[in-house]
């Protein structure tokens, strides 16, 4: 099974846009599946890419972020 890992770092210098992707994060994190894990506050892994892509569309332009593609091996 391939999973997606999302990390991210978004910039202290932005609070207003940090809110709104806080914000549009929770709601597409409303409707995922019970794989979507949120491991930290910065640190999200899904089977979904499509979420995976649309929470690193979110992130990208506010701090570096991170996508990537793991295969569970045992």
């Amino acid at each position: 099974m391939t999973t997606f890992i999302i990390d991210y770092d978004l910039s202290l210098s932005l609070p207003s846009e940090r809110r709104a992707f806080y914000r549009s994060l929770h709601k597409l994190l409303e409707t995922v599946t019970p794989e979507t894990v949120r491991s930290t506050q910065s640190v999200i892994t899904t089977t979904d890419l499509k979420l995976a892509e649309s929470i690193f569309a979110l992130a990208r332009g506010l701090g570096s972020v991170h996508l990537y593609q793991g295969e569970k091996i045992r």
